[in-house]
């Protein structure tokens, strides 16, 4: 994934903010967030948990990046409801991105099946992240990972739609640059 053509591709998609990963990752390492659909209970939860984690991404001088199949509109909606406007949003309904960094799709029992059921309960009920509509793709897995100049130096891939990143992990990771 980390070659001359894994860079050029990255140059190909533009932020709302007119920036490329790889324009962004060269200047300094990129928190790049793929969502599942902007209907997820599981996806406000993480853009809640990046609200609360932006002091500790600015300390390690990492940007953040989301990836998202919704329209640039909807995007800006559910990112300012997490106060997450000013962060680079890459709408990407096709899927390339994600076909990129081979962030998978999810079987059914993956994404609604009995292992999600109680996470689910737990997220919507119990702490308030209430579904939306549901968004283009319902079995899209999400991810995070940090780029840095065009190469991954760390990544999760969620099993689930319920799994989330274990941030501290993470974010623990070695950067080169440090």
């Amino acid at each position: 994934m980390n070659s001359a053509p894994f860079r050029e591709a990255l140059s190909r998609f533009s932020s709302s903010q007119g920036k490329t990963l790889t324009e962004l990752s060269d200047s300094s390492p990129v928190l790049v967030v793929f969502l599942r659909h902007g209907g997820c209970p599981f996806c406000r939860q993480v853009l809640d948990q990046l609200k609360s984690l932006s002091a500790q991404l600015a300390e390690r001088h990492l940007q953040l990046a989301v990836v998202h199949m919704m329209n640039e509109k909807e995007a800006a909606g559910l990112l300012a409801r997490y106060e997450l406007q000013n962060v680079h949003s890459f709408s990407d309904p096709d899927r390339k991105l994600y076909e990129l960094f081979q962030v998978k799709r999810g079987s059914l029992a993956e994404t609604v099946g009995p292992a999600v059921w109680w996470s689910g309960f737990k997220t919507t009920i119990l702490s308030g992240y209430l579904p939306g509509i549901p968004g283009k793709d319902v079995q899209q897995l999400g991810a995070a990972l940090i780029l840095d100049r065009g190469e991954v130096v760390a990544s999760y891939f969620s099993q689930n739609s319920a799994d989330l990143p274990d941030w501290d992990q993470l974010l623990a990771c070695e950067l080169p640059r440090e």
